[in-house]
């Protein structure tokens, strides 16, 4: 059975899981290159794909073509597990002005930013600064910031995402899940694997180091597991049925008339930006 995590850490681990990673040039053990649009694999060769906390780091108008290129990679009937932030969960608390989620949600996820209440709260789950995606002005001289998160979504909008794109969907529960291993949330190696809080408070209280310096993360422990942040985390398991192709992907979702993503294209009409674009050897995808 080939088992695949996108996206996951570089402090992640698993028994005969396979990992890609972007960073990643060349196929090794246990190690794949690539990125989650273009995926160093074999059509039809992974049973399981774990994808927890990445959609919401992918441009939306990527989503499809991912969700497609995974599509290619699976063995029909294998499983794809999904976790993203709940848009619909957390814009209820926030509607309702329930103070007492959001700082039960503080203590899930510490990047969460608190200087303009509730709005910058929830805000937080939908764009949040980052080294994802970079960020620059019109004339493709200035830097102006680096994102991680750029999207979010609800249930409905996955379910037609992945219905559409040759897979069947359920919503699933936190370790819910019809793979018997990944029932075992994420958690430190060596620890029980129980849910707890990853922050601050905890890795003190363990003698464990997580913290960014300079741009960069020093961490002194590894962690293993799957489903993480139980309350605000939208579950959803997917099931190959069909195949797809990311051509599709992208006539369906990108140049539709039923949505307004063509606009986003716009600017490659214009001849100084596409002039601009080939001069820096900047792809038009």
């Amino acid at each position: 059975m080939m088992k695949l995590n996108i996206g996951a850490s570089p402090i992640w681990q698993g028994d005969d899981w396979y990992v890609l990673d972007h960073k990643v040039r060349n196929n090794s053990k246990y190690l794949i290159s690539g990125t989650a649009e273009n995926i160093n694999l074999k059509n039809n060769s992974c049973d399981v794909v774990f994808c927890s906390h990445v959609v919401e780091h992918i441009p939306h108008i990527k989503l499809p073509i991912v969700l497609a290129e995974i599509n290619r990679i699976m063995k029909k009937g294998g499983i794809l597990r999904i976790l993203t932030p709940d848009l619909e969960k957390i814009c209820k608390a926030y509607v309702k002005k329930n103070t007492k989620f959001f700082n039960k949600a503080k203590s899930e996820d510490e990047s969460i930013r608190t200087d303009l209440g509730l709005g910058g709260m929830l805000m937080s789950f939908i764009v949040t600064p980052g080294q994802d995606t970079v960020l620059i002005d019109r004339e493709l001289k200035k830097f102006i910031a680096g994102y991680a998160h750029l999207y979010s979504y609800d249930f409905k909008m996955l379910s037609v995402l992945l219905k559409s794109l040759g897979y069947s969907v359920r919503k699933a529960k936190f370790n819910d899940c019809k793979i018997a291993e990944m029932k075992k949330p994420l958690h430190v190696v060596g620890m029980k694997p129980i849910w707890r809080d990853l922050n601050q408070k905890f890795y003190k209280k363990n003698g464990l180091v997580h913290k960014l310096i300079n741009g960069k993360y020093k961490i002194n422990f590894k962690v293993t597991g799957f489903d993480r942040d139980p309350l605000t985390s939208l579950i959803i398991e997917a099931k190959k049925i069909k195949n797809t192709s990311k051509k599709m992907a992208n006539k369906k979702f990108n140049m539709s008339s039923k949505n307004y993503n063509r606009y986003a294209y716009s600017l490659l009409s214009h001849n100084d930006f596409a002039k601009n674009l080939n001069k820096r050897n900047i792809k038009q995808i």
